[in-house]
């Protein structure tokens, strides 16, 4: 290369150096303020440090805000929920209730009066006829549950100046499983209507066996199982022969069972039932827990079945064995019934066979009887009844069913909320033999001597039916009005002599009827 090239290349390289030289010393200067840039001391800038400072002290003093806001819903929360918690909910009475430890408890009871026009046969005691109405029940009570999956009843009845006793139980369901065990003062396993409570009776009274046949409650143990779709029910139960009274027997007891099975069929379901009892009968303090209005607690170890002419605002009883020496008896019932919407059909029967005392019995004791001569059958008595009944809701409701028994109905328009309540009509034909021909050709035996003498009487027993025609109005869930009428006719019995006095028939065939109309005020919470 020679000089003038040398030079020339030493001129471009120089050229590119320098400018890339005044930008490195110019940098530093650049990073430096503007001349016109206000001093850290400038006020201007001051005022922004304390508005910066205003806006955290704010937003500092909003979380604290929103805290407190915060933890102030979640006490109205807990507020909330203790009050929901305490605050009893509402089904017909205050319902107290903490779920979470176990507790319920609910105030129950029920008010049912009624009045009647029965007509008058022509025998004595007509005050028992005519016009008539009756306190029929005034029941209080409490139910709830206990922790432990225990539960608990009782119920006390005020009517007619005379205290009596519901139900009086306490019951265990372990684990909430398919079997619950139930002691105290209940209903002994009997038929459907009878288990049923007084409340969702089809009629002013129930059907004249479970008043004929003594079934009400006793003090017992019940054991029962459900199956998982609580279709099939099975109960048994050992009772002692009376309720809660002064009775102080200790020989007298009941063992019963019942099943029942609820298919669904078509648009509603089938209700099959079978209830038995084995009874022995009371030795002592007489046996009035097992007879249906037998005399005083002294009488001994005698049964008496009789019922009334389906109202209880008469005292007269048409069918009636008089009482009899016996040491108990079996009750075999059959119960059946349909639920289809609106309509319901079906009823019930009962078979007694009675294991009397025989012409000739003598006694180690006298504890049986209070006196040496009492009447006994030639056999063993055989008595029957049943009734069947057809109901139909007019407003569209459904029967109310639970649990194996009737339950409340659901009214759809109750008044209370604008509508007409629920109408249902129904009719009912029920039958009761109390005739035995083993009990009409009977003996007075005297229970010491052995000596039996001839007491023949066509006039004990008889056949009582009755055909009922009943309304019912239902204006809300709690509230019932029944309207019976009800048309009885009897053949033979106790009264039928005085009733035809002239007829040239034989007593047992004497038939003759009255008429009666009577209404039903009730209300239940």
């Amino acid at each position: 290369m020679n000089r003038t090239a040398l030079r020339a290349l030493l001129l471009v390289s120089t050229a590119f150096a320098l400018p890339t030289v005044a930008f490195a010393q110019q940098a530093p200067q650049e990073a430096e303020p503007p001349a016109d840039a206000p001093s850290p001391d400038d006020p201007s800038l001051q005022s922004v440090s304390d508005a910066e400072a205003k806006t955290s002290d704010a937003d500092a003093k909003m979380a604290l805000l929103q805290a407190q806001l915060e933890a102030l819903q979640t006490q109205v929360d807990e507020m909330k929920k203790a009050q929901a918690k305490n605050t009893p909910a509402w089904k017909g009475a205050p319902l107290f209730a903490d779920n979470d430890a176990g507790f319920t408890f609910k105030v129950r009871g029920r008010f049912m009066m009624d009045t009647s026009y029965m007509s008058t046969p022509d025998f004595q005691n007509p005050r028992d006829y005519g016009f008539n109405t009756r306190v029929r029940r005034i029941r209080l009570g409490v139910e709830g549950t206990l922790p432990g999956e225990f539960g608990y009843k009782a119920e006390v009845d005020f009517a007619n100046s005379a205290v009596g006793f519901g139900d009086v139980v306490m019951s265990w369901n372990p684990k909430k499983g398919p079997l619950t065990l139930t002691l105290g003062n209940q209903e002994s396993l009997d038929g459907m209507e009878q288990i049923t409570s007084s409340r969702w009776s089809s009629f002013i009274e129930r059907a004249q066996i479970n008043d004929a046949f003594g079934n009400t409650r006793r003090l017992g143990l019940v054991v029962g199982y459900k199956s998982k779709d609580n279709l099939f029910r099975l109960d048994g139960g050992l009772f002692a022969a009376h309720s809660i009274d002064a009775s102080l027997d200790n020989k007298g007891w009941i063992g019963a069972a019942r099943a029942t099975y609820t298919p669904y069929v078509g648009p509603g379901f089938v209700h099959i039932g079978l209830n038995w009892q084995h009874r022995e009968f009371q030795e002592n303090n007489g046996s009035t827990a097992l007879t249906a209005g037998a005399g005083s607690p002294s009488t001994g170890q005698l049964v008496q079945y009789r019922a009334r002419p389906f109202l209880q605002t008469t005292g007269q009883r048409f069918a009636d064995t008089t009482s009899f020496a016996a040491k108990g008896d079996d009750i075999f019932g059959v119960e059946l019934y349909g639920v289809f919407n609106s309509l319901h059909v079906g009823g019930e029967a009962q078979l007694v066979k009675v294991r009397s005392y025989s012409a000739g019995d003598r006694l180690v004791s006298r504890d049986q009887f209070t006196t040496n001569t009492q009447l006994v059958a030639s056999g063993n008595p055989t008595f029957w009844g049943g009734h069947f009944e057809v109901g139909y809701f007019l407003t569209g409701e459904t029967r109310g069913y639970k649990n194996g028994t009737w339950d409340r109905t659901k009214v759809l328009n109750p008044v209370d909320k604008g509508g007409m309540g629920a109408f249902q009509i129904l009719g009912r034909v029920d039958y009761l033999d109390l005739n035995s021909d083993k009990l009409q050709i009977g003996f007075s035996n005297n229970f010491t001597t052995g000596v039996a003498t001839a007491s023949n009487s066509l006039a004990r027993g008889g056949t009582q039916t009755g055909y009922l025609a009943g309304l019912t109005w239902i204006p809300n869930d709690y509230v019932r009005f029944l309207l019976n009428y009800i048309h009885t006719e009897v053949e033979g019995g106790p009264k039928a002599a005085s009733v035809k006095p002239t007829s040239t028939k034989t007593v047992d065939k004497r038939s003759y009827s009255s008429d009666a109309i009577a209404l039903r005020a009730q209300f239940d919470f």
